[in-house]
């Protein structure tokens, strides 16, 4: 499920997930921290959540939700 998520959306939301902080996306990616707020902000909208916590945990259960299905779907 990529829950209406851009391509630059996943990519910052994979990092998000691994624990990364703006400063570090804002470098990684050489975008302004405002263009990472505002994708984060984006993110939490889209997935419902209100924190960086919230998020790795709803990612976490989504992909533990697949696991316990037997499904072999990659996320990513």
């Amino acid at each position: 499920a990529n829950h209406g998520l851009t391509e630059r959306e996943r990519e910052i939301l994979l990092m998000l997930v691994e624990g990364r902080s703006i400063p570090y996306i804002k470098e990684t990616l050489y975008i302004s921290g405002n263009t990472v707020k505002t994708h984060v902000r984006a993110i939490y909208r889209k997935l419902d959540v209100h924190s960086q916590q919230e998020l790795i945990d709803r990612i976490v259960a989504e992909r533990e939700h697949l696991v316990d299905d037997g499904d072999d779907i990659a996320l990513g």
